[in-house]
């Protein structure tokens, strides 16, 4: 048998990046951002630092992937505002987010480079979204952002609810939505 040779393929190179921004989210979750080690990544990834380095680039490189890949709902439309808001909520209330957001938050006054580009790959880009949904209006979705998140999402962050249902998510919506 022989052993294949040469450049990954397209699926092989988006597996490979999707181990390693497994590995990574589980890491800086778990252990937070300044424990968090491109060797370790790697090794849980199965694939070389190097191959990281390659794929993403440098820790803080890393973690824009991280945050950007949590917020992959923007790349599939939704037909009707509510629909932006239950995506949203979906993915900024859960478990992965959450830790997210807790890492960066632990390095945000040290490293304030790493906080705002969270801000803008997350935050600021999840707004844009809302907008696209709000024609465009982004004060608006400033707005709507400030109302999908408010209170519940503060409750996540400080460890004082656990992760909301489903039908919590489409009720809160709702109520956001309709006021």
């Amino acid at each position: 048998m022989t052993t294949k040779r040469g450049r990954p393929t397209a699926p092989e190179r988006a597996e490979r990046l999707g181990r390693v921004l497994a590995a990574a989210t589980t890491s800086f979750v778990e252990v937070g951002y300044h424990a968090t080690t491109l060797d370790a990544v790697a090794e849980a990834a199965g694939v070389t630092k190097r191959t990281v380095y390659a794929y993403v680039g440098d820790k803080p490189a890393l973690l824009h992937e991280v945050v950007r890949h949590q917020h992959a709902y923007q790349d599939v439309p939704a037909p009707d505002p509510r629909a932006a808001g239950v995506a949203v909520c979906r993915a900024l209330f859960g478990d992965r987010a959450i830790g997210l957001q807790r890492a960066v938050l632990a390095v945000a006054f040290e490293q304030p480079e790493i906080a705002a580009d969270f801000y803008a790959t997350g935050p600021e880009a999840a707004q844009r979204w809302l907008a696209g949904h709000l024609d465009g209006d982004v004060v608006r979705a400033e707005r709507l952002f400030t109302l999908l998140l408010g209170e519940p999402h503060r409750r996540r962050l400080l460890g004082l609810e656990p992760a909301p249902t489903e039908e919590w998510i489409d009720r809160h919506v709702a109520a956001v939505l309709t006021g």
